[in-house]
């Protein structure tokens, strides 16, 4: 393959890349307490059926993530709908759960826009001890997830844009072959870069009702092992002619610039992330409705990682929800609010990489919206 320059105007690539397109949106998985587990315990029908739907934007940003982020790229909105079927067949409840993310990333400059799609799949089994009043689960669980592949087209460094196809790229490569053969100049994406990640999990939750008060305690702990790999990808690897590699852009080498470049992404190896988790939950009953409040907390540890610039890393992150149920017969609404010290950091292991890592040094908020059926 050849690729040829085109409007060489200037070109300092330096450390920046675009690894945010798939980081700084925020993927995360369903994440509950013991009222669940417990609401489930006290209704053992055949068939049960959730749906519930993630969501956050600026208009929902209460707690200024945003703002605090002070950067020029930043999350713009994220959603996510969550489909979970179960079977309960006696104390034993084998299930599924299917997700697909959606989010977008803006930027000051060229990319304006990232978008981004990730899809989940999980299936587990949960077995369950004693009753509603007093009792627990235990669920072990894998995760398999996939990051759709994603093509930045156009990226700007220093007032310089690398292209790309945009109508303001300074510099382009171009697919040789098809000029050649064709006449038709298609310049490449900046870069290419996709993830995936494969997740274990095993939780107990337990939980007991406080004396004769309407009030249920509830006790969630979990640990999970998951291994993550990103691939990125850029047509300036290719580059060979030692002639280019060498020719100097305000006191570096081309070369160089592309070392930096690799250096600013995601590592190429897989790596290893362990989680430990822990909340503490308190519900109380009114007739039909239940009022929830949480409070957890992660710690990751990873394995095998590696950040050659040395960015500061983020082990802990506290967790604060809020929920508000309605009981059918049948059935059951909630809306969920919850807000996170440290972004979704041990929430979903596939935000986190040494190029996204400043994204977890602020709080973060979303609100969720649900519902539950039960069937015989």
């Amino acid at each position: 393959m050849q690729l040829i320059e085109l409007q060489c105007v200037a070109f300092q690539v330096a450390r920046a890349a675009v690894a945010f397109c798939i980081s700084c949106i925020s993927l995360q998985a369903w994440s509950s307490n013991a009222l669940w587990s417990a609401y489930l315990a006290e209704n053992p029908s055949a068939l049960q059926l959730r749906a519930d739907y993630t969501y956050f934007d600026e208009q929902l940003d209460v707690i200024n993530y945003l703002d605090s982020l002070g950067t020029s790229s930043r999350p713009d909105d994220y959603l996510k709908p969550s489909f979970e079927f179960g079977y309960r067949v006696g104390d034993w409840r084998p299930f599924i759960e299917f997700s697909e993310v959606e989010g977008s990333a803006v930027r000051e400059r060229q990319p304006f826009r990232v978008e981004s799609t990730a899809s989940y799949r999980t299936a587990g089994l949960t077995r369950y001890f004693g009753n509603s009043d007093e009792g627990g689960a235990a669920t072990l669980q894998v995760t398999d997830i996939e990051q759709d592949s994603l093509d930045i087209d156009c990226y700007e460094r220093s007032g310089v844009v690398l292209g790309g196809s945009c109508e303001e790229a300074d510099f382009q490569l171009v697919d040789g072959d098809l000029l050649l053969e064709t006449g038709e100049s298609v310049a490449f994406p900046v870069l290419t870069s996709s993830a995936e990640a494969i997740s274990l999990k095993a939780s107990v939750d337990w939980w007991n009702r406080w004396s004769s008060a309407p009030l249920l305690l509830g006790h969630s702990l979990s640990l999970s092992a998951t291994e993550l790999d990103h691939t990125n990808y850029s047509p300036l690897y290719d580059l060979q002619s030692s002639f280019l590699l060498n020719t100097p852009f305000d006191g570096k080498t081309l070369g160089s610039l592309i070392d930096e470049l690799k250096q600013d992404l995601p590592q190429d190896e897989p790596w290893q992330e362990a989680v430990l988790g822990y909340d503490f939950s308190v519900s109380y009953f009114l007739g039909d409705w239940i009022f929830n409040g949480a409070l957890g907390g992660r710690y990751v540890q990873r394995f095998n990682y590696s950040d050659p610039m040395k960015r500061k890393q983020y082990r802990s992150n506290a967790r604060l929800s809020g929920e508000v149920w309605y009981q059918f017969e049948k059935a059951a609404a909630y809306l969920r609010g919850e807000a996170f010290s440290n972004y979704l950091l041990g929430i979903d292991p596939l935000a986190y990489n040494s190029k996204s890592s400043r994204f977890f040094e602020h709080p973060y908020g979303q609100v969720t919206a649900g519902f539950i059926l039960s069937f015989e």
